[in-house]
């Protein structure tokens, strides 16, 4: 396999379903996803920011979730190599039971922590009852407590903990605007397990929550919270959340101020530069004041269920199973990757590049949202689609001989790169003779 300027673009540049936009001479487009005539009927990418004086966020917003589609090297990229010798496995056998940070999960996967986004919230309560049937983890995103209020936030938190039987964790997220209101205190009163602190994301670093909304009262709401609100020429309304700045001094207070409520801390970042250096800060702060940051979790380029622009997702950040080809210490943390991960053999490849769980978030949505018979399949679609990934998970330790699903983590051995680009990303070798 070998990339090259085709296949490094996104599928459709200048014009997308997803963003509603499209071309007069799409069969005729030159390099830069300009027709090659152009008639300027102002239906591409470039005539509705004209339009709008707007970057583009994807539609319909609310009721849909979106990936990005610029191809760059995945996991999709490698490949896993049996192993021949060594006992026959029953799969159904292998144990798949681990830990993440302090808690105990019934696989190594959690519900990536989803905040206000209206496609998220719709089946929240479906998502939380079914990752504790599952025992697996579950976090609960930001700005679900200012856009929602305290009776919603119940909600997200309620059906996990009353269907909870040991297995996996509530972990409330905290942006820095919910957290000055008080996040912390109102999480930890209502049950959380643990609490992450949200420094940013893959599909967006740096950005923070968004969301599109009408009404000048919710304007005024959102601005008294401390959030950046922009009035669109349309009338409409974006809200973003202001991400908060990040240093090693800040860091360190704000996870001992946090360790005040005597919980479990988890920290969820993007991919980019200065990653080896937050985690170097985390061991540090763990070193000296006993491990309080038991989990971080690393999202890479994928998508995502909220109003990230367009042109964002598709041009920042690289598959996050890259991390491990920069990371040459141990982490007293565990690591969580997300970003993409939607299959048995995709958890897989994640741990044994080095990762002890894996997030997801839509593939998760798109489980309790499944129609069968025109009823949404709610807690049980989430059920069914944890049970098929454990079966998948369990056939592929069985062909490493592995009795134990968490032994995987860290096999590089058993994986192999099928091109150089993917080798130079992953830290895998390409050559099938350094792995036969």
């Amino acid at each position: 396999m070998k990339y090259n300027q085709k296949d490094s673009l996104r599928t459709h540049k200048n014009c997308d379903i997803v963003t509603g936009t499209s071309l007069v001479n799409p069969e005729h487009v030159s390099p830069s996803g300009i027709c090659s005539i152009c008639t300027m009927e102002g239906n591409c990418e470039v005539g509705k920011k004209a339009k709008t004086g707007e970057t583009l966020f994807p539609k319909p917003f609310g009721t849909a979730q979106f990936g990005a589609e610029k191809k760059l090297p995945s996991i999709e990229d490698l490949q896993i190599l049996p192993r021949l010798y060594g006992p026959s496995m029953d799969f159904e056998e292998i144990k798949t039971s681990t830990n993440i940070g302090s808690f105990r999960v019934s696989l190594p996967i959690a519900v990536a922590s989803m905040g206000s986004t209206q496609v998220a919230h719709n089946c929240g309560e479906a998502l939380a009852e079914g990752a504790a049937r599952a025992g697996i983890p579950m976090g609960v995103g930001e700005n679900v407590w200012v856009t929602y209020g305290e009776k919603e936030l119940k909600k997200r938190i309620k059906p996990y903990m009353d269907n909870y039987e040991g297995k996996g964790a509530l972990i409330v997220q905290l942006n820095e605007n919910e957290r000055k209101k008080g996040l912390v205190e109102k999480a930890c009163g209502l049950g959380a397990h643990a609490l992450e602190i949200k420094l940013g994301q893959g599909a967006k670093q740096e950005l923070g929550g968004e969301i599109k909304f009408e009404g000048e009262k919710n304007a005024k709401k959102y601005r008294e919270w401390g959030y950046k609100v922009i009035e669109n020429l349309d009338g409409s309304y974006q809200r973003h959340a202001r991400p908060a700045p990040l240093s090693s001094e800040g860091l360190e207070d704000e996870v001992l101020q946090i360790s005040e409520c005597d919980k479990p801390i988890w920290v969820k970042t993007g991919m980019g530069r200065g990653i080896i250096r937050l985690m170097k800060k985390i061991n540090d702060i763990n070193k000296e004041y006993g491990d309080l940051i038991e989990v971080l979790t690393v999202d890479g380029y994928g998508g995502g269920t909220g109003m990230s622009p367009w042109l964002i997702m598709n041009e920042m950040n690289i598959s996050s199973g890259a991390l491990f080809n920069a990371l040459d210490f141990k982490t007293s943390f565990d690591v969580v990757l997300a970003g993409g991960f939607n299959s048995g053999p995709d958890i897989a490849k994640g741990m044994m590049l080095g990762a002890k769980g894996i997030a997801m978030g839509r593939s998760l949505l798109i489980a309790a949202n499944t129609l069968q018979e025109g009823k949404r399949m709610g807690a049980e679609g989430v059920i069914n689609y944890v049970e098929a990934l454990k079966k998948e998970l369990q056939m592929i330790s069985s062909t490493v001989k592995r009795e134990r699903l968490e032994e995987i983590t860290g096999m590089k051995e058993y994986l192999i790169a099928l091109s150089k680009e993917a080798e130079e990303t992953f830290g895998i070798p390409v050559n099938t003779k350094y792995r036969l």
